[in-house]
């Protein structure tokens, strides 16, 4: 099992270093262009990350009775839309925010021209942290002297890929889950990730809830063999990637760190057999993910179109809140001690889950 769990963990890791690689390369546009663009290029890999840590916090309508646990080791994937991919990129929009970028850095009174790499103003769709620009798209800034008409610069912006470009088209996670029954039809779970660190990338997972039995406690009719509980539950990524210099951007301690904290809620049905069951819940989810890119970055004035080089610290955040509600239907087949079930949630990001337990 601990192999297995590398194994995802490694995936997760590599793709969500590979989705942020060369983003702060759009600073050398100014800081407004850049956090425009960050915002329109994360959001949707921040709202996929919170609906997959709301997904998978029961795989049964029953709670463990008093004293007993188990040991679950779980994986699943969130899937995206064509349309959480790719985003709207409109060159006249760019212009204008780092034109007034360059005119809030008293140079030389220059106008400023924005294309793509094959000189379009188009707008056209570029990929975000899911998605794939294929073929690679940059962004081409030029500044011409307002009175001579000169042109006194031109910078190339290569815009980052996502995990499309990976040959991934899920954000995945694995992560050891473990209950313990209370007693009274309460059950006690919790779930993590160490932290671990592969290259320059590392990322922890942890969280904890509690599924009450309502039927344990509560007059019931024996006839039907099913079972009811409420759960309450609240996950947390922690995830960090280092930068390396890039070919415009200089800088010390770049990072970019992202914390996705989920809240889920979720009334439960299933049945009440030996081996075989089926279950199924509404589920109301919600959730924050902030995304900060972190340290000293030096824009130099030679890849830039600004003819002194810019400094920021800590310059951009984003933050991104989603709350809907999710429907789950799973199954379980257990066979004494051991489990396997699987379950798959529908909701604006669909997630799939399956998993292996031991029950002592």
């Amino acid at each position: 099992m601990k192999k297995y769990i590398v194994a995802l963990t490694i995936l997760l890791t590599s793709t969500y270093s590979n989705a942020q690689d060369g983003l702060s390369e759009v600073l050398a546009a100014g800081l407004d262009a850049a956090t425009s663009f960050t915002n329109s290029y994360a959001e949707p890999a921040a709202k996929a990350f919170s609906y997959n840590l709301s997904a998978g916090w029961y795989d049964d309508a029953r709670a463990l009775p008093k004293g007993k646990f188990n040991v679950t080791l779980r994986a699943q994937a969130t899937f995206s839309s064509d349309d959480e991919k790719s985003f709207l990129l409109d060159p006249a929009v760019y212009e204008g925010l780092i034109q007034n970028s360059y005119d809030n850095t008293n140079s030389p009174p220059a106008n400023i021209r924005v294309t793509f790499g094959d000189g379009s103003i188009t707008p056209r769709l570029i990929a975000t942290a899911l998605g794939e620009n294929d073929p690679s798209q940059s962004l081409v800034v030029i500044s011409t002297d307002r009175t001579t008409g000169i042109e006194t610069s031109r910078s190339v912006i290569e815009l980052p890929q996502g995990l499309g470009n990976a040959g991934v088209d899920v954000v995945p996670s694995a992560f050891l889950q473990a209950g313990y029954g209370l007693g009274a039809g309460l059950e006690l779970k919790a779930r993590f990730v160490p932290k671990i660190q592969i290259d320059e990338a590392e990322i922890a997972i942890y969280g904890g809830a509690v599924q009450w039995q309502l039927t344990e406690v509560l007059d019931k009719n024996d006839v039907l063999p099913v079972e009811v509980s409420v759960l309450a539950g609240y996950s947390i990524l922690d995830a960090l990637y280092d930068f390396e210099d890039g070919a415009v951007v200089d800088g010390l301690d770049q990072r970019l760190e992202t914390k996705s904290g989920s809240f889920t809620l979720s009334l439960i049905a299933g049945t009440d057999f030996k081996v075989l069951n089926f279950y199924g819940g509404l589920n109301y989810n919600a959730g924050t993910t902030q995304t900060d890119l972190l340290g000293t970055y030096t824009v130099r004035n030679s890849g830039s179109i600004f003819p002194v080089s810019q400094t920021f610290e800590d310059p951009i955040t984003v933050k991104t809140d989603v709350s809907s509600m999710l429907g789950t239907v799973g199954t379980k087949l257990t066979l004494g001690f051991f489990q396997v079930d699987a379950s798959y949630t529908l909701g604006a990001f669909d997630t799939v889950n399956g998993a292996i337990a031991f029950k002592f």
